[in-house]
């Protein structure tokens, strides 16, 4: 069955990175979805999202990236989708992530949303944190993947 892990991994964290593990065991396929969300002011350019994700799954061989400019409910039903896996951390995060499912539910009947609680030591992890981290000059390298730490020491060199 294939599976949709989506976010807009702005950056690539280790949390995303371990979801997207455990989703890799559970379903034969997954598409790991890059979706903009129009209200969100993004860090990095999509095409270097693309890039350090791509780098942080390219040992999964059952993994590909994509990229989506449109809803999660069209994707899954134009790419035979037939589960979407959300990670949770918090309830707030259940709470938002289970009014997307029925949101995807009604426009896309066929494809279930799966649930995974965050695994021990990433609950806490996320993009959020990791920018405001780095703004405060904290290491961010046990929170991202060694791709997501060179394109932030980018911005800190200016490039």
């Amino acid at each position: 069955m294939k599976a949709l892990v989506c976010g807009s991994f702005d950056p690539v964290t280790k949390g995303h990175i371990d979801l997207i593990k455990r989703a890799a065991g559970m379903f034969g396929s997954v598409t790991v979805g890059i979706f903009v969300n129009k209200d969100k002011k993004y860090a990095f350019s999509m095409e270097t999202r693309r890039a350090m994700l791509e780098d942080a799954v390219k040992d999964i061989k059952n993994v590909t990236v994509d990229v989506s400019y449109g809803y999660v409910a069209d994707y899954v039903k134009e790419n035979g989708i037939g589960v979407i896996v959300k990670g949770v951390r918090n309830t707030a995060d259940y709470e938002y992530e289970l009014e997307m499912a029925k949101y995807n539910k009604a426009h896309a009947p066929d494809t279930e949303t799966v649930f995974l609680p965050a695994s021990d030591g990433t609950e806490s992890i996320s993009s959020t944190l990791v920018k405001q981290l780095f703004e405060r000059g904290e290491d961010i390298a046990p929170y991202v993947p060694a791709s997501v730490k060179q394109e932030f020491n980018k911005i800190k060199e200016g490039k």
